[in-house]
């Protein structure tokens, strides 16, 4: 059972403290007090003035006059709690008001403490200890909620993220095709599902540990082959999909052979059953235009049909949607050269 941590509330943290007064007297012995307990203070002849200095470095806690010109305490106080952001300031009146409908009156405005003149020091010390106290557990509080953010995005990010070859999984898969249902009325997408061939026999042959080692550097491979702007999941097994945003059939076939080579070119020596000498891939493409009328679904099941007729035909190949094979995105890779 974990134990939970202990928070030294009693550790002394100085304050950030404001004092608003129109009386000048008042306004100095309440400095030289506040700075004897070890807080940094900075003083305000009126309630106007007080505000901006607030607005400007916001205080831990303001302690202000009831009766002051331009703006009273108790609209200073007010203004301080209509505040719809930034953390929380504690509000003290001082005062020479001493009956008890002001000091409800001020509980109800949002005040948090009240002291009446002429202050006493020890008083003085209590009531800034207790909003010492609170200020230490809102920063605390803040940190934490700050950790727990950063802990939140971290996890969201290592659950859409394949802990064996490290690039996106199916479920970022899933949320970037939702969101990429709504772009394509603006620019061409094409698919491409590659696919590891033989990998069964590779397994059969090398083991298990050796298998994952090249489902990793397969997916680094492709990964790196392919444009920051293009998305990249393990799709289930040994197959991988990429997501290729404004490519073109041609383009996209020409890239993706191109990445198809860069396999090949590992020489991964294959098991002896396999058709090839080394590991290579196979890919099926497929692209989905803003006039098309099929779903998402269907245009990865057109890039699924031509991955399966890459593997018809031999493997270590890539065929488009349509039945064009390799050669014609050998011919689109060069006249991409020569242009």
């Amino acid at each position: 059972m974990t134990r939970p941590t202990l928070i030294a509330l009693t550790e002394p943290e100085g304050l950030n403290v404001l004092v608003a007064d129109d009386n000048p007297a008042s306004l100095r012995g309440l400095e030289l007090a506040v700075r004897s307990l070890g807080h940094s203070c900075a003083v305000a002849c009126d309630g106007l003035e007080a505000w901006d200095m607030h607005q400007a470095n916001r205080a831990d806690v303001i302690l202000a006059d009831w009766n002051m010109p331009g703006l009273s305490g108790i609209e200073l106080c007010r203004r301080v709690r209509l505040e719809a952001h930034g953390a929380y300031t504690h509000f003290i009146f001082v005062t020479g008001k001493t009956e008890k409908v002001h000091f409800i009156e001020g509980m109800h405005a949002g005040a948090d403490d009240y002291i009446t003149k002429p202050v006493d020091l020890d008083e003085l010390e209590a009531r800034l200890e207790v909003s010492r106290r609170a200020v230490l557990i809102r920063r605390l509080g803040d940190a934490n909620s700050s950790a727990l953010r950063r802990k939140s995005d971290h996890n969201s990010r290592i659950a859409r993220i394949d802990p064996l070859t490290g690039v996106s999984n199916r479920l970022e898969l899933k949320e970037d095709l939702e969101a990429l249902a709504s772009r394509v009325r603006l620019r061409p997408y094409s698919a491409a599902i590659c696919d590891i061939d033989s990998f069964k026999a590779y397994n059969d042959c090398f083991g298990h540990l050796a298998g994952d080692d090249i489902l990793r550097r397969v997916a680094q491979t492709i990964r790196a082959g392919l444009r920051q702007s293009d998305g990249f999941y393990r799709y289930g097994g040994e197959e991988f999909l990429a997501i290729l945003p404004e490519q073109s059939l041609a383009e996209a076939a020409a890239g993706i052979d191109r990445v198809r080579h860069e396999v090949e070119e590992l020489r991964v020596i294959h098991a002896p059953a396999a058709s090839m000498p080394f590991v290579t891939i196979s890919a099926g493409i497929a692209e989905l235009r803003s006039d098309s009328t099929g779903t998402i679904e269907d245009w990865l099941s057109r890039a699924d049909t031509s991955l399966y007729r890459a593997k018809t035909l031999g493997r270590n190949r890539i065929v488009m949607d349509g039945g064009v094979e390799e050669r014609a995105a050998r011919r689109a890779r060069s006249q991409s050269r020569v242009g």
